[in-house]
This record gives C-alpha cells, structure tokens and sequence, in this order.
C-alpha cells in the first residue's frame, strides 16, 4: 500500500510540474534579446517592441541565388535568466525543410509566415522580409511549461548538400506577467 501511494504522490506531483505550472492569470509574451547571422552579409534584423510587451522582429534576409536548403540542425541552450551560464538543452535535425514549411500549428510556423514573400519551396526568391516575426507563445509554453524560467539561446544552422550555409543566432526569454484587469462598473 505505501509503495502504490508513494508512486500516486510521485506521478501527481510530476503532473503538477509539467503540466499546471501554466499559470491562466497570466499573459505570456516573448522577448527577443538579439538576433544574429553569420555570416552577418546576409541579412540584418531589428527587434521592435510595441505596446510595452511583445518584441517582434524585423528586417531583410539575401539567400544565394540557386542554393538548396536541405537540413536544418537547431541546438537549443538554456541559460540562467540574465542570459550567462547557458548549457546545452536540446537538438533538432530537419531534412525535409519543404514540408517543415507548410506545418500549421508548429512553434515555426508563425515564424514562417511573416516573410514576404512566403517561404515555400523551391526558395527561388533571393531577398525576403520579415516583418514581425515571433514564435507562438502557447505552443512553446505548452510543449515545455518550465520555458519561462530561463533564457533561451537557440543556434540554427543551415546546409546545402552537407555544405555549411550559415546560421542564425536568437537569444530570448518567454516570461508571464499579471495583466491589470480594469474594474468593471456595476448596473
């Protein structure tokens, strides 16, 4: 009995980690820190804020003219809240870019869908923009609900053929923040 009710205790509070550190009277929003490419010719980004809250990012990427991206490894960091002491968290390898593209309801697809023109295959275009570019907060938050308590450096390099390309560099944070409820009036 007392083994069935420590595994009960272990399995609810793994539960309450995992899945109900999602605080409802919470807004969540992301802040980019700062964004980089290297090599840096290719494009240059700018982190705007609007309203106080939610920074998006703008500005021009320049791919090679008849360039095949092929595979895309994304390392994951995560770093203490001031953005030192970052440790590896994770890998992701795509190399069926095309179809990555045209998911819905993926972390990248809101990403995605802010160039102009759309990113779809084959990347003919040579000059894209990115006009407030993000990642959907919700389904960040409920892939990994612990997001919130780090900075995040995620490092995404891109190949043609095995051949390196480039690689962009994002430093962010997700955070919660009570939002003011204005009192309504009564009848």
């Amino acid at each position: 009995m007392a083994v069935l009710k420590l595994i009960f205790i272990f399995i609810i509070g793994d539960f309450i980690r995992n899945v109900m550190l999602y605080d409802p009277m919470f807004t969540y929003t992301v802040r980019f820190k700062k964004v980089s490419v290297h090599p840096n010719e290719l494009a240059n980004f700018t982190i705007n804020q609007y309203r106080g809250t939610q920074l998006f990012i703008n500005g021009n990427l320049t791919l090679p003219p008849n360039i095949v991206t092929d595979k895309v490894i994304i390392f994951f960091h995560r770093c203490e809240s001031d953005g030192i002491n970052c440790k590896y968290f994770q890998t992701w390898i795509f190399t069926d870019i095309c179809s990555k593209l045209k998911e819905k309801n993926q972390v990248w697809s809101r990403w995605y869908s802010s160039f102009d023109p759309p990113m779809v295959c084959p990347l003919d275009k040579v000059r894209y923009q990115i006009r407030n570019g993000t990642f959907d907060i919700g389904l960040v938050i409920a892939s990994y609900p612990q997001v919130t308590y780090y900075q995040w450096r995620v490092i995404q390099k891109f190949y043609d053929n095995d051949t390196y390309l480039s690689s962009m560099i994002l430093d962010a944070l997700y955070f919660g923040y009570r939002k003011k409820i204005k009192n309504i009036p009564k009848p």
